[in-house]
């Protein structure tokens, strides 16, 4: 491991101070030793905040819709199903604008997949139907 960045040690002390024995930290540098000098000081940095994302609850994520699109118009319904897996992470960062944004996106992919899938399934049974009508009647 590299000392690079790290205060070096104290120097030590001078022969014949009678020493050899514990000496405390030098003060203001915090060291870990009890509470901090008052007025500041100290090598600690304020705590992080406590996860847990912004108050209330996340917007719906709509991962069973994305995923029900994903089965009518599979390359509309990925990006569905992989904006509606962010929402709940960016809700617990605290990205409350993203969330919403993720949201938004994967219900928009989700319905464009379903209406485009209803759309290929309507067309296909409009053209089974009448490739079967044209076969009885190229028959008679």
């Amino acid at each position: 491991m590299s000392d690079y960045g790290s205060t070096p040690p104290p120097p030590p002390p001078p022969p014949g101070s009678g020493g050899g024995g514990y000496s405390a930290p030098p003060p203001g540098d915090g060291g870990g030793y009890g509470p901090p000098p008052p007025g500041g000081g100290g090598g600690y940095a304020a705590p992080p905040p406590p996860m847990g994302g912004p108050a209330g609850s996340p917007p719906p994520n709509n991962l069973v819709l994305a995923i029900i699109s994903l089965l009518c118009c599979w390359p509309i319904g990925i990006p569905a199903v992989i904006f509606a897996a962010q929402v709940n992470g960016k809700w617990a960062q605290g990205d409350q604008q993203g969330a919403l944004d993720a949201s938004a996106k994967a219900r928009r992919f989700a319905v464009i997949a379903l209406v485009l899938g209803i759309v290929a399934s309507v067309i296909y049974g409009i053209l089974i139907v009448a490739g079967g009508a044209a076969s009885t009647n190229s028959g008679t």
